[in-house]
């Protein structure tokens, strides 16, 4: 077992499982919190990522698929995906192969919302590109079930913040082409952008 990323809440851990490639996603101990709520939450959030995943991919989302889950061990182990992020692909790619990516990370959102799922961090960097050429949809460690429009845009924000406007123009036409309502979506993310000029501003003028 190789350690491959850490984060926050979890190690990532590249691993055989029965024989296949695969990850294990390890939330681990925050020993600033009581051992007890340290235990629930992270057996809850281990769980809540698995049910997630399992849903998104029901909806035909291009996500890791749920091996094996150990709530005692708070271990979630998914298959491997070999390859490269969209935010390290995106500037390497001529204009047809950099679209065709954008199109396919709009549709993916799409089909997410459309489940009533928000993935909570659509970066750039939570899109993988694989070997062949296929883009999944990575980290569900911040999802959610909602319906909330404020998570749907909130999504596409940070998908926004991280492509870039040009970029953004591509993923957006494709998103709203699949999306049901996509036009609210639309109409909060520039609410929530407001917020963000305005926050700004305030700041200036106090200072």
């Amino acid at each position: 077992m190789n350690t491959i990323g850490k984060g926050a809440e979890a190690e990532i851990i590249e691993c055989m499982f029965f024989g296949e490639p695969a990850v294990c996603k390890r939330r681990v101990r925050k020993r600033y919190r009581v051992h007890a709520l340290d235990v629930a939450l992270r057996s809850e959030r281990t769980r809540k990522e698995a049910s997630v995943l399992r849903a998104a991919k029901q909806a035909g989302v291009q996500c890791p698929v749920v091996k094996h889950v150990d709530l005692v061990k708070k271990e979630l182990f998914l298959n491997k995906i070999s390859g490269g992020l969209l935010r390290e692909s995106l500037p390497r790619l001529r204009t047809p192969g950099r679209n065709r990516l954008l199109k396919e990370a709009g549709a993916c959102l799409a089909a997410l919302h459309g489940a009533g799922i928000a993935h909570g961090d659509s970066t750039t960097s939570n899109f993988m590109v694989d070997s062949r050429g296929r883009l999944w949809l990575i980290d569900f460690g911040l999802s959610e079930f909602t319906p909330s429009v404020e998570g749907q845009a909130t999504d596409v924000l940070l998908f926004k913040k991280s492509a870039g406007e040009r970029d953004f123009g591509v993923f957006w036409k494709e998103y709203a082409s699949k999306k049901k309502g996509a036009g609210a979506v639309m109409r909060r993310l520039g609410v929530i952008e407001s917020r963000g000029r305005y926050v700004v501003r305030s700041m200036a003028g106090a200072a």
